[in-house]
């Protein structure tokens, strides 16, 4: 059995920027007398909880949920400001028509928390691909992205290794490659796309043209 497993942030939804600018605000509230931007590769790949470690070693771990809960609302606040930004990826939406119509089984996992996957499904009306409830999420109890998809994987009834995984970081890719995933394709710029070729069997900038025929046909080692 062949099933597709889909990161989101910065895979169906390029929203880096709209990151960085919730980070920065969040950096002008730590250092409100500072003059300094704040060093942007601070806030790419960990986790909040890490990001406010690095950030302010001085905060409580309640501090740290109470920044990272403030940083994820102006992120959501930040994608409403842009509504230039607010939209899926080139060719997201019917690139999962084909996957629904195709039959290939096809799966969600995102390092979101609750709040944001709930504002993703409301402002893409994501209901149409997906049921809400067989999204992984952050929810406080996987260790990795690696972890998640395993569960998510799990969850299709199948193995990481039966799955074609579309990732967009570097990190999260490299989990998936040491966790045994059939087969990557690296999707976007969140890094170099020879970097992203170093690591991911295939590279995309968008979903533009890319069919589940493709897929069948580029991945008949995982049937």
């Amino acid at each position: 059995m062949f099933a597709v497993l889909l990161d989101f942030n910065g895979t169906l939804f390029f929203d880096s920027s709209l990151h960085q600018e919730a980070w920065s605000r969040i950096y002008r509230e730590l250092y409100p007398q500072g003059t300094d931007s704040p060093d942007e590769s601070l806030f790419c790949g960990p986790r909040n909880d890490v990001i406010l470690q690095n950030l302010a070693p001085w905060l409580s771990a309640e501090e740290r949920e109470q920044y990272s809960e403030r940083k994820e609302s102006l992120y959501r606040q930040a994608c409403l400001n842009h509504p230039e930004k607010l939209h899926l990826v080139p060719g997201t939406e019917a690139f999962l028509d084909r996957l629904l119509q195709s039959g290939i089984p096809f799966a969600l996992a995102s390092a979101s928390i609750k709040p944001n996957i709930d504002f993703f499904f409301e402002v893409f009306s994501l209901g149409k691909w997906f049921r809400r409830e067989d999204v992984v999420y952050d929810d406080g109890t996987y260790p990795d992205k690696g972890a998640m998809h395993l569960e998510a994987a799990r969850r299709m009834g199948v193995t990481l290794a039966d799955c074609l995984l579309v990732e967009d970081s570097p990190s999260s890719i490299a989990l998936a490659r040491q966790n045994g995933a059939g087969s990557i394709i690296a999707l976007g710029h969140t890094a170099s796309p020879s970097r992203l070729l170093e690591l991911a069997d295939h590279w995309i900038e968008d979903f533009t043209g890319f069919e589940p025929a493709w897929l069948l046909r580029n991945t008949s080692d995982l049937n």
